[in-house]
């Protein structure tokens, strides 16, 4: 067999093998990949380590404690959270609270409620939950991270990017892998 035959039978070869396993499917108004069957979210694992690169975090979000009961902002945080959809609101655990004047973004975890990422605003009548700003829920497929910075992201642009760029989830939920 000459050699510019063997390289194209190889070629078709490999091409119908990796089309044998490999699959795009749209869903939700994006794509991801399908791995013999499994959902793999590549544009939100590149986007993902991207934003981790190039982010600066220390320039302008402060992290503040979610797991101090004296702290001002935290307990203000607390309060708001518990009393926006009682009573299943109120028994809350505070994963990460994120600060950059006026807003804070927090992560919360509920006992029978999903898990939330919920944007608040500092006012002169206290702290505002934005109600069009609320994440709550799975992003499976999706890679958690980008998608909730994208969602919460179109409905507030007037937040700092900062803000969302500096926002990794940590609940469970987020990330069952």
């Amino acid at each position: 067999m000459k050699k510019y035959v063997a390289l194209s039978v190889l070629a078709v070869t490999t091409l119908g093998v990796v089309a044998s396993h490999l699959d795009i499917e749209r869903h939700d108004d994006s794509y991801f990949l399908r791995v013999d069957g499994s959902a793999m979210d590549v544009r939100g694992q590149v986007s993902a380590a991207l934003n981790h690169a190039r982010r600066n975090c220390d320039a302008i979000v402060q992290r503040l404690p979610s797991d101090l009961s004296d702290d001002p902002s935290t307990i203000a945080v607390i309060k708001a959270i518990s009393e926006y959809s009682p009573p299943d609101s109120r028994h809350l655990k505070l994963r990460q609270l994120l600060f950059s004047d006026p807003w804070l973004l927090a992560e919360v975890e509920f006992p029978e409620l999903e898990p939330a990422v919920i944007l608040l605003e500092k006012n002169a009548n206290g702290l505002a939950i934005h109600n069009d700003s609320i994440w709550s829920g799975s992003t499976q497929p999706w890679v958690a991270g980008p998608w909730i910075r994208r969602y919460l992201r179109q409905r507030t642009p007037q937040v700092p990017s900062a803000l969302w760029d500096c926002f990794d989830p940590t609940s469970a939920l987020f990330d069952p892998h």
